[in-house]
């Protein structure tokens, strides 16, 4: 029975993987028409993103909540450092952290992604009818809020399996 279980929960993954990929081609499909966004890597704009929720981004953050290695963070930082889109300073309470934060050469080239973003949303949502956008909103809007749910759901178990208070990981998560 647990494998059967298992099996169907693949399954699942697997079709939410496929959805979420259809999504991105859409998204992608508009960019890659206008081709205005500075040249980053797919991993470069995942860096990057992270911005748009802090002025003050840190390696180990980055690492966890793209689960890569702190080295290879690092290096995708010190290529956006080469390329002048973020700057690297000492933490001010903790000299063993360093602050990444992003240049005025990187606000103007997020600032252009994310308007590339939404100009090509813009372009699909247009052509949807009035019904089509509510069902669309609706149905994005409730899978966010479940995804949230689930990332809180993850991090309480893992805390509890540190030995760690779920309620303190709670109030970090919440803002996933």
């Amino acid at each position: 029975m647990q494998k059967n279980k298992k099996y169907v929960a693949d399954a699942i993954t697997a079709e939410l993987f496929g959805k979420f990929q259809k999504l991105f081609r859409c998204m992608d499909f508009g960019r890659s028409l206008r081709g205005r966004s500075p040249v980053l890597t797919v991993r470069q704009m995942q860096v990057l993103s992270f911005f748009s929720e802090s002025d003050v981004v840190h390696i180990s953050e980055v690492s966890r909540k793209l689960n890569m290695s702190i080295q290879s963070v690092n290096n995708l930082v010190k290529r956006l450092e080469v390329m002048g889109y973020v700057e690297r300073t000492k933490n001010v309470q903790d000299k063993r952290f360093s602050d990444i934060c992003l240049t005025e050469k990187g606000r103007q080239g997020f600032a252009m992604f994310r308007a590339e973003q939404l100009e090509t949303l813009q372009a699909i949502v247009q052509q949807l009818d009035d019904s089509e956008r509510d069902i669309a909103l609706r149905a994005i809007g409730d899978a966010a809020e479940l995804f949230q749910k689930a990332v809180i759901r993850a991090s309480e178990k893992e805390a509890r399996q540190a030995g760690w208070q779920p309620g303190k990981i709670r109030r970090r998560a919440g803002a996933v």
